[in-house]
């Protein structure tokens, strides 16, 4: 009877031993865009899972996969359908799910994180505070200009670019690139979901539009895109549309044929998010084209710099933690393991076999590195000091140099969030301009139509949005 109940208390006891690790192992639902198509994507959570157990903080992560699609969209419609990851990457319409009540307040997480709360840069941690629902690690998302090494060195063009960037300047490569390399077009963008967006982080700077919301001459505020400044600027972009330097496809470019057109020499120019963005960039055009690339300096004009405009009030993009969620400290301890330094080396490095190669003294880069895209948790490489030296340095010349010029000619916004009663008023506002601003740039209503659109604008809710701002800017 002694030695079956000595067996029954250990079966017991293996029992409540069991259960217990998986208490302490809970299991985290993550949605991050393009990680579940990713084939890397399986290695990747296994070895966080790896350096979290070794941490002290075991979880098991499962990757939520997500319909094909409009990323914002169908993440908005998982939401409210009731399938709620525990941590959610948002890209767009987190402020709808935000304004429910949905999303947990990140500050006190941040407030006692051990790494995070030491990498945020100070624009990160303002917009923390406004908006405390979305924490994301990465410098000013602002966009460079890069073109080709090869057509750099052998153009006076792109030399005259480099050392006084203006309109006129940046018109004759435009102009150079098509007619003396070949290039079918002088830039190419991504038109299908943001319109000029990335024309207008090269030029609005150059014609005055310095924030989304500026002062005008009588001393008040106005929406940059009604200003007479939009209005020359929409004229410049037509004029290139109309002479061929534009890609005429642009409305419907998505990222990656506008950056395959870049890669076969059919665009002249693009622009990437600086640094993460151009170090992919540089590392294929030297795959496909034997060449690196050369960030340019934005235009000088009425003013000088790259957009889009650093927004100080919310993130545009990031993480967030459902109040639905019940492993929530789980689900933000993944956050800040990816801080670490053996998170950032998983992160930064890749897999190891594959992207690098661990050598007693050394981690090896292989070819492959540069299909890796360290910026799945965010694209700064604060504290990022690896525990040995590297082989070569991850990010290229150009991507550093981008760097630099993002953070010299970055345009700080003023702006703020629109309230909930504006909201309808305000998405139809931007619906037209973007109809109006496409159909200028191509051709299709002449640039005195911008007329039409500004009084049409603030028939829609701009008279009352204007209003409010006067209320809300100082």
């Amino acid at each position: 009877m002694k030695k079956h109940s000595i067996v029954l208390w250990l079966m017991v006891a293996m029992l409540v031993t069991g259960v217990a690790l998986a208490g302490a192992q809970p299991k985290v639902r993550l949605v991050l865009k393009d990680l579940d198509t990713d084939p890397n994507a399986a290695q990747f959570i296994q070895l966080i899972e790896k350096g979290m157990a070794a941490a002290g903080t075991p979880v098991k992560i499962e990757i939520v996969k997500v319909p094909s699609g409009n990323y914002a969209e169908k993440i908005s419609l998982m939401i409210m359908s009731g399938d709620i990851p525990d941590i959610i990457y948002f890209q767009g319409g987190d402020d709808k799910i935000a304004m429910q009540n949905l999303l947990e307040d990140l500050r006190p997480y941040v407030a006692k994180s051990k790494y995070i709360k030491n990498v945020l840069d100070p624009h990160s941690k303002t917009r923390l505070e406004s908006y405390p629902y979305l924490v994301w690690v990465a410098p000013p998302r602002v966009r460079a200009p890069v073109i080709r090494k090869d057509w750099f060195d052998t153009l006076p063009s792109a030399k005259a670019v480099a050392t006084n960037p203006t309109v006129d300047t940046y018109y004759a490569l435009f102009k150079d690139l098509v007619q003396k390399k070949g290039a079918k077009f002088g830039i190419s963008i991504t038109g299908a979901t943001n319109g000029v967006e990335e024309l207008d982080s090269i030029f609005d700077g150059a014609f005055g539009i310095t924030s989304t919301w500026m002062k005008g001459a009588d001393g008040q505020w106005v929406y940059c895109r009604v200003t007479p400044n939009e209005k020359q600027k929409l004229e410049f972009y037509a004029k290139l549309y109309k002479e061929g330097l534009l890609d005429p496809e642009y409305l419907t470019k998505k990222w990656d044929t506008k950056e395959q057109v870049f890669y076969e020499g059919k665009a002249g120019i693009i622009a990437g998010v600086a640094p993460g963005s151009i170090d992919v960039y540089a590392n294929k055009m030297m795959k496909t084209q034997n060449t690196t690339l050369v960030p340019l300096p934005p235009p000088a004009g009425k003013a000088q710099g790259l957009g889009p405009f650093v927004d100080v009030i919310k993130e545009s993009r990031g993480f967030a933690i459902p109040v639905t969620s019940k492993v929530k400290d789980a689900a933000f301890a993944v956050l800040d393991f990816m801080w670490s330094p053996a998170g950032l080396k998983i992160a930064k490095l890749g897999i190891p076999g594959l992207h690098y190669i661990e050598e007693p003294n050394r981690y090896v880069l292989t070819d492959k590195y540069a299909e890796w895209y360290n910026g799945w948790f965010g694209d700064s490489f604060n504290g990022f000091v690896p525990d040995k030296p590297l082989s070569r340095p991850i990010m290229t010349e150009a991507a550093v140099e981008a760097g630099k010029l993002a953070v010299k000619y970055m345009m700080p916004d003023k702006t703020f969030l629109i309230p909930e009663q504006y909201i309808a008023n305000w998405d139809a506002m931007t619906n037209l301009y973007k109809e109006y601003n496409a159909d200028i740039v191509t051709g299709k209503k002449p640039i005195s139509a911008f007329d039409e659109f500004v009084q049409k604008w603030y028939s829609a809710g701009g008279t009352e949005l204007t209003k409010y701002a006067q209320t809300k800017l100082k």
